[in-house]
């Protein structure tokens, strides 16, 4: 986990400058990729139909107001450190991608099978899908505490992400290394955060402690099985079980 963000900007890195280089390898595998996604899409309606529906889950419109409803959710909450990790990875993700889409210039594929704006590297419909999906599992992770609620929550929204940026690649809006870069920008800022904000020990020392008894012990109810059943230890090595014998009268007495 602690080398994750370093690996993630390495990796963004050089995919950036293999994109800005144009770097034939690269280019022709993401024109072989995206000519097969669009004689696929061409050839079965329903997929392109289904991936339509996914893409636009991703839209501004449906992001947004999915976060400021988290956003007063954990205000509401006074849960701070949670806030400050939603709001950091959001805009810290995408003012890099809007200063890497400044700087690239990178076209779109031709005659996209859905409306697309702007340039192309990184995909802003991937990295926002990603970045939610990140901060959802980071912030459910603390707050849930079974196994499988966990493991659900890290499926749905990763399969979620996934299938968005695959979405991309299908309706012709981005080239594939444009998904990845979005990926890469994601997972490395989110990380970053959850890390450095220390998230998850932050939801636990946030919750109420035991009440303490008055010899500092933690408080139980009566019958409760946590209790600890066993006499203490008797003083000076003596036992609980009998009082000690008392020692016989050996005071004289006058005779009667």
């Amino acid at each position: 986990m602690r080398r994750i963000p370093v690996l993630c900007a390495v990796a963004l890195s050089v995919l950036t400058l293999l994109v800005v280089a144009r770097s034939g390898p690269l280019i022709r595998l993401d024109t072989a990729v995206s000519d097969a996604a669009r004689g696929y899409a061409l050839r079965h309606d329903g997929w392109r139909a289904a991936m339509s529906a996914v893409t636009h889950t991703a839209d501004t419109r449906v992001l947004l107001p999915i976060g400021l409803l988290l956003a007063v959710l954990l205000l509401w909450r006074r849960w701070r450190t949670g806030l400050a990790f939603l709001l950091g990875t959001a805009v810290t993700a995408t003012v890099i991608r809007l200063t890497i889409l400044a700087l690239v210039h990178r076209p779109r594929p031709v005659d996209p099978l859905t409306a697309t704006a702007g340039w192309a590297f990184p995909s802003g419909h991937t990295t926002s899908s990603a970045v939610t999906a990140g901060v959802v599992v980071v912030l459910g992770w603390a707050v849930l505490t079974g196994r499988w609620q966990r493991g659900v929550l890290v499926v749905v929204a990763g399969t979620w992400a996934v299938l968005v940026g695959i979405s991309r690649v299908a309706l012709l809006a981005h080239w594939p290394s444009d998904v990845l870069g979005g990926w890469l920008l994601a997972m490395g800022v989110t990380v970053a955060f959850a890390r450095g904000l220390q998230v998850q020990r932050s939801f636990r020392s946030g919750r109420p402690a035991s009440p303490q008894r008055d010899d500092g012990r933690s408080h139980r109810p009566e019958g409760s099985s946590e209790w600890n059943t066993e006499e203490p230890a008797p003083r000076d090595g003596g036992s609980w079980s009998s009082p000690p014998a008392s020692a016989p009268d050996t005071t004289e007495r006058p005779p009667s």
